[in-house]
């Protein structure tokens, strides 16, 4: 016998890969840029001249000429970066080919950034265009870290989306220095600059990048003396990890992930894996939060992991309990001997799932129950179980029950009277569709109550003995037909041993339970093709045997996994929380046609990683 955890190994697996699924799929959500404004633009970029010129204040102005060769649909709009949220609209003006624009507003798609309406300046497909931007930005000198006399500028000028783009730019960066700096205090950050020069009594240092990719950052940094500018800004080293976080996608986007994997075990470990629906609603404000605030990750992080290694501590401790309550035991107080297979099961702590097999089984075998459907296992009512009245309370229904189980010579037990309700509530309902819930949970209850006295460890040992002493008599028969009566006799207590699939099956003969034989009178729709009878054949493969009774048992009590929530039994598995009221709720909205569809979008790339003072990203868009 193996002990494992209530639910069976593939059905957790099976919850866990959609759990991990949704998780990679919100996490790849993170990773999508923002949207450009439209799929079927095509455009050239032969050349960018980007001028920054660096005020006494500490400011810069900021100069863009940016040609295109339009290869697609007009382009009308044009998004440009800025380095950070402190622009000034006032500040801005642009041009194509020298007609003045005027339309000029904070851009939808790019954050921080503007959108240049080009209006009669729009270039059609087929042609070309220079567009010529310039505007200032406060605050970009920053203190150099490597020496308290220098100041500091690092920028990268903005760039396209690569589907929109074709073919290669000349680039060039031009930095202009305050009057007063001299060429010889120059120093270059990262790349080296290709020319220096003097242009209008200013130095000047050029960076050239021929023939590159304009669909990325190109950063460049310099340093020069720092009493060239009036207002330098300090900062720790907090601060520039805060700025190169913001610049950083993918910084941005393992701080997701692992929020989302230490969110998602503490969310289902509280919750014992229910709330599905609640949590994918939680996720999605999560990645909101994270896309508008991205500096909110990472204060979460380290509280969020540490709710994850608590809740998954208290999981390790509950799952060494299992599922059973807390037995009021007493050691040398004796063994619990009448239990039935169930309860013996639930007590040696078999996954829940099989247990509710052997009980739907014990019913099926008593004719408590009829067989309707075999896969996904479907039961009603015998007829002299149905009850008389649909009005009879609970307790004349439970009479009428007992009545009809002694005519057929058979006990019906208390706990098995739940089960039958339930199941009369939800007729042609497939079992693995109908909530156990309350049933196994008072199940549960009642054999912890059964135990109040007893030794639990020689009561476990006692029927752990009863189990195999099963299981050796029925191998050790060699006819046919007094081995099934055996299997009949001890169909439930050989189950719950998972090693003796081969007890079912002989060279010439398949186990099929009395409730799915003809003469069990179940109809035609109700049996197991399990290929019973005499006919002769080869040795049992393993086919055969996953064919047989025992994979059917298996695979039944598989699909019953679904039919209890793990936060519904009274320890061990379950979380703190039981949301699973809330997952089936949804999914009768779902499957009745109540949910609701919706569409997305994907598009262009766009971040930026500024180490040391300010960066001028993000992505220009084609046309609208």
């Amino acid at each position: 016998m193996n002990s494992t955890t209530p639910l069976d190994q593939t059905n957790r697996h099976e919850r866990w890969l959609r759990i991990a699924t949704v998780a990679v799929i919100l996490a790849a959500l993170l990773l999508v840029p923002i949207t450009t404004r439209a799929q079927n633009y095509l455009f050239s970029v032969p050349s960018v001249v980007f001028q920054v010129f660096v005020q006494p204040d500490g400011s810069a102005r900021l100069v863009y000429d940016i040609e295109f060769e339009n290869l697609g649909s007009t382009i009308d709009i044009v998004d440009i970066g800025v380095p950070n949220k402190n622009y000034q609209l006032s500040n801005f003006s642009a041009s194509v080919d020298g007609r003045s624009l005027s339309d000029i507003r904070p851009s939808e798609y790019v954050k921080p950034g503007v959108e240049v309406h080009l209006g009669s300046g729009s270039i059609p497909s087929g042609q070309s265009g220079t567009l010529h931007v310039e505007f200032t930005m406060p605050d970009l000198v920053y203190q150099d870290l490597t020496s308290k006399d220098l100041a500091s500028l690092q920028i990268t000028p903005t760039w396209f989306d690569s589907q929109f783009v074709s073919g290669t730019t000349n680039l060039e960066i031009a930095v202009h220095l305050p009057e007063g700096v001299s060429i010889d205090e120059l120093k270059w950050q990262g790349t080296p600059y290709d020319q220096t020069g003097i242009v209008d009594d200013r130095a000047v240092a050029v960076w050239l990048f021929n023939d590159t990719s304009f669909t990325g950052p190109e950063k460049v940094g310099i340093s020069f003396p720092k009493d060239a500018v009036s207002n330098v800004i300090d900062q720790n080293l907090f601060q520039l990890t805060a700025l190169w976080y913001e610049g950083s996608g993918f910084a941005q986007a393992i701080t997701a992930v692992l929020l989302l994997i230490a969110f998602s075990i503490f969310y289902f470990r509280t919750t014992g894996a229910t709330g599905f629906f609640l949590w994918l609603l939680l996720c999605g404000g999560g990645a909101w939060l994270l896309v508008n605030n991205p500096l909110v990750g990472p204060l979460l992080l380290i509280p969020m992991a540490l709710l994850a290694w608590f809740a998954q501590s208290r999981y390790k401790k509950r799952r060494m309990r299992k599922y059973l309550p807390a037995i009021a035991q007493v050691e040398g107080g004796g063994i619990k001997r009448g239990l039935t297979a169930p309860e013996a099961a639930a007590l040696l702590e078999l996954p829940i799932n099989k247990v509710l097999t052997l009980i739907i089984f014990g019913l099926l075998k008593k004719g408590a129950l009829r067989q309707v459907v075999a896969s996904p296992l479907t039961v009603e009512l015998a007829p002299d179980f149905v009850p008389a009245s649909k009005d009879a309370g609970k307790s004349a229904k439970a009479k009428q029950r007992k009545d009809a189980a002694q005519t057929l010579g058979v006990a019906l037990h208390t706990y098995e009277q739940g089960f039958l309700d339930t199941i009369e509530k939800h007729p042609k309902t497939a079992l693995k569709d109908i909530d156990f819930d309350e049933d196994i949970k008072a199940f549960l209850t009642g054999v912890a109550a059964r135990m109040k006295g007893f030794d639990l460890s020689d009561t476990v040992e006692y029927y752990q003995a009863i189990v195999k002493r099963a299981v050796e008599q029925a191998k050790a028969i060699e006819d046919i037909g007094q081995r099934e009566q055996a299997l009949d006799k001890d169909m439930e207590w050989i189950l719950m041993d998972d090693g003796a699939p081969d007890v079912w099956i002989t060279p010439t003969w398949h186990y099929s339970p009395i409730w799915a034989r003809p003469s069990a009178g179940s109809g035609g729709g109700g049996g197991l093709s399990m290929g019973g009878g005499s006919q002769p054949s080869s040795a049992p493969s393993f086919g055969d045997v996953s064919r047989g009774f025992a994979g059917y048992a298996e695979n039944t009590a598989s699909s019953l996994a679904a039919a209890i929530s793990p936060g519904s039994l009274p320890s061990g598995t379950g979380g703190v929380i039981n949301l699973a009221g809330v997952d089936r709720g949804v999914s009768k909205v779902l499957s009745s046609g109540g949910g609701g569809g919706g569409g997305g979008g994907g598009g262009g790339s766009c971040a930026c990683a500024c180490a040391g003072c300010a960066c001028a990203c993000a992505c220009a868009g084609g046309g609208r």
